[in-house]
C-alpha cells in the first residue's frame, strides 16, 4: 500500500483540480498585501515596543513572498504542462524578465543618479551585486559591501538563482524535481543540524553548499504545496470549523515564532514551520468561502496593496533609508509614506503595466 502511494506521489501530474481552474487568486493578492505591510512597517521602524517588533517582521514578510512565489510559479508550470503537454522555458524566462527586470533596473538607475546628485553613500560594487542578483552572498555583500539602498535585492537574488535551474529540472524530470524539493525541505535541515553538532564538517565547500540550498527553503515549500494541491483534495477534506480554527491558529503561530532569515540553526527550523503554515493558509483560501481569513485576504484595500506589492518592495527601500543626504521629505515620517505610495503607484501604472501587457503575450494559458 505504501509503495502504491509513493508511486502515485512521484507520478506526473495530468489533471488540474477545480480549485486551480481560475487564472487569478484574489486571496493570494491579499496575502501579498499582508507580506508587504510587514516589510514596510518593519523598515519604517515607527516604534521600539516589543509588540510592534513582534508583529511587523520584515524577514517574515519576505518568507511569505517566497512561499507564494514557489506555489504560484509551480502551479502555472503544472497547468501549462497539463494543457499543452510541455513547459516552454523560453516563454517562462521572458515572462520572468518582463515582470522582474524593468522596475528592478529602473530603481538601480535612480539610485545611481541620486549618488551623483546627492552624494549618497552607495558603493558601485553593491550596485553591480544587485544588478547581477548576487546580493544574497552574505560573505561578500552583506559583510563588506552592505548598503541599505540595495540590500533588499538579496531576496530577488535568491528567487532568480532558484528559477535559473529548477524549471529545467521540472520540464525534464518530475521525479528529480520533486526529489530535489523534498531534499531541500526535509533532508537539508537534518544535515545542517549534523553540521552544528560536528563543527569539523561545517566548513569549506560542504558549508557553502548547505548554506546556498537552505536559502531556497521557503520557495521549495511553496512548490511542494503546489504539488499537493494538484494531487490530493486538500480543500474538500477539511471541514469549515476546522479550517477556521487552523487558519487563525496558523496566523497566531506565524507571528509568535519570530522568524529571522539570518542563518542560524533555529532559523532553519522556524523557517520550515512558518513555510508550512503559510502554505497551509494558501491552499485553504483558494476557493470562495465566508470564513474570516478568506474575508480578510479579499478586502479591496489589502488586495490592491498586494497587486502593488512588488513595486512597493522595490521603492520602499529608498524612502526608509534614513539617509540624511537625501531631501528631508523623502526619508522623514510621515512624508516618506506618501512618497512610497505615490512612487509605487506611478511605477506600476505608468511603467510596469506596459511590460505586464507584453508578458501576457508569452503565456500559453488562455483563461
Amino acid at each position: 500500500m505504501a509503495n502504491k502511494y509513493l508511486k502515485s506521489f512521484f507520478a506526473e501530474i495530468t489533471t488540474i483540480p477545480s480549485e486551480l481552474q481560475t487564472s487569478h487568486f484574489n486571496s493570494l493578492d491579499g496575502l501579498r498585501g499582508v507580506a508587504i505591510i510587514l516589510v514596510v512597517l518593519a523598515h519604517l521602524n515607527l516604534s521600539s515596543s516589543p509588540t510592534y517588533r513582534l508583529i511587523f517582521n520584515g524577514e517574515l514578510g519576505v518568507a511569505i513572498f517566497f512561499v507564494l512565489s514557489g506555489f504560484l510559479i509551480t502551479s502555472l508550470c503544472f497547468k501549462e504542462k497539463v494543457i499543452t503537454g510541455d513547459i516552454s522555458l523560453k516563454n517562462f524566462y521572458i515572462r520572468r524578465i518582463l515582470r522582474i527586470f524593468p522596475v528592478a533596473y529602473l530603481y538601480l538607475l535612480v539610485i545611481l543618479i541620486l549618488k551623483f546628485v546627492f552624494k549618497i553613500d552607495v558603493q558601485y560594487l553593491s550596485l553591480v551585486g544587485a544588478a547581477l542578483y548576487l546580493m544574497d552572498i552574505s560573505s561578500i555583500f552583506r559583510k563588506y559591501y552592505f548598503n541599505w539602498h540595495t540590500s533588499h535585492y538579496w531576496s530577488l537574488s535568491v528567487e532568480e538563482q532558484f528559477y535559473i535551474v529548477v524549471p529545467f529540472i521540472l520540464k525534464k524530470n518530475f521525479k528529480l524535481y520533486l526529489s530535489l524539493i523534498l531534499f531541500i525541505i526535509f533532508i537539508l535541515p537534518l544535515i545542517i543540524l549534523m553540521q552544528y553538532r560536528f563543527p569539523a564538517i561545517n566548513t569549506g565547500g560542504f558549508y557553502a553548499a548547505t548554506h546556498l540550498l537552505i536559502k531556497f527553503q521557503q520557495i521549495a515549500t511553496g512548490c511542494l504545496f503546489a504539488v499537493l494541491i494538484f494531487k490530493y483534495p486538500l480543500l474538500t477534506a477539511i471541514s469549515k470549523p476546522i479550517k477556521i480554527i487552523t487558519n487563525l491558529s496558523a496566523f497566531v503561530v506565524i507571528f509568535y515564532v519570530q522568524y529571522d532569515n539570518f542563518f542560524s540553526l533555529q532559523s532553519v527550523f522556524t523557517g520550515l514551520l512558518i513555510s508550512f503554515l503559510v502554505g497551509y493558509i494558501i491552499v485553504t483560501n483558494l476557493a470562495q468561502s465566508a470564513e474570516p481569513i478568506f474575508w480578510l485576504l479579499n478586502t479591496k484595500l489589502l488586495k490592491h496593496i498586494g497587486i502593488l506589492s512588488y513595486s512597493i518592495y522595490i521603492w520602499q527601500q529608498l524612502f526608509t533609508s534614513n539617509d540624511q543626504k537625501l531631501p528631508h521629505f523623502m526619508v522623514a515620517y510621515p512624508y516618506n509614506i506618501i512618497c512610497i505610495v505615490v512612487i509605487s503607484c506611478a511605477s506600476f501604472y505608468l511603467y510596469e503595466r506596459f511590460f505586464l501587457r507584453l508578458k501576457a503575450r508569452f503565456s500559453r494559458l488562455k483563461n
